[in-house]
């Protein structure tokens, strides 16, 4: 797993690499490595908030707090086995997804959640996935909604308006059409925007939804009425927009 966010000055990038646990700080449009800290626990998650670089640790139970100017260690948090995906909450406050039906507040207590990878904010509430059950689950309420296809959701992002973006993959990941859908968290409607293979990533930026779609080995740009595929050959697995360059910077991992 590799995971990719910019920060909101548009200069530099921040890269985890799960297999060896490094963390990498890279200066943009350069691609020149400012610095690198090792953190081990399959870095998983990353989140930019408060001038801190919070990097949730998959095998590791913990979230790590780093300086976005060095990557000095600055804190460790604390958090259930299999911390993925997070956000920062209307209080702004961290909030992790977990694979143990959980999301976790740093700082704060626990909230029932799917068991699954995913948390984003969309019509005013937090949202997480149940991986297994196909399912979406709203932030400590038992209500659940099945997907409209027997799809396994990865991937939560906020759309348009009060719409929820949702990346899932099929049964064999690599090779199994996925989906990738809009939620409207008012209606209780889904629209299905594209079905690649093994969607990593989806994510709004201006009107235009980019998806990661590594089982095709290329990314998705859906606009209304049009989708493309750039680049192609590329084994896309996470993406982050640049907009004071830009850019969309898009991570690949050829070996997952």
């Amino acid at each position: 797993m590799v995971a990719v966010i910019v920060s909101e000055d548009g200069k530099t990038a921040y890269v985890a690499d799960s297999a060896p646990g490094d963390v990498y700080a890279v200066r943009l449009p350069s691609l020149q490595v400012a610095w690198k800290q090792h953190v081990g626990g399959a870095p998983f998650g990353l989140l930019l908030h408060q001038e801190r670089l919070f990097v949730s640790l998959f095998s590791g139970a913990s979230v790590v707090e780093l300086d976005t100017s060095s990557g000095t260690k600055l804190a460790s948090d604390p958090v259930p086995q299999g911390p993925a995906a997070m956000t920062a909450d209307a209080d702004g406050h961290v909030v992790v997804a977990g694979t143990r039906g959980q999301l976790s507040v740093i700082g704060g207590g626990q909230l029932a959640a799917g068991n699954g990878f995913g948390v984003a904010e969309a019509g005013g509430r937090l949202w997480s996935a149940d991986y297994e059950r196909a399912e979406l689950v709203p932030a400590g309420d038992d209500h659940r909604v099945g997907l409209p296809l027997p799809l396994f959701p990865f991937w939560l992002a906020p759309g348009a308006g009060t719409s929820l973006l949702i990346a899932a993959e099929g049964g064999t990941e690599d090779t199994d059409p996925g989906g990738v859908f809009s939620f409207d968290t008012v209606t209780g409607s889904f629209s299905t925007l594209a079905t690649p293979k093994d969607p990593d990533q989806v994510l709004l930026a201006g009107s235009t939804i980019f998806v990661a779609a590594h089982g095709d080995r290329d990314v998705l740009a859906i606009q209304p009425g049009r989708t493309r595929a750039w680049a192609g050959g590329a084994a896309a697995v996470a993406l982050a927009v640049d907009p004071p360059l830009g850019y969309l910077v898009v991570a690949v991992n050829a070996h997952e």
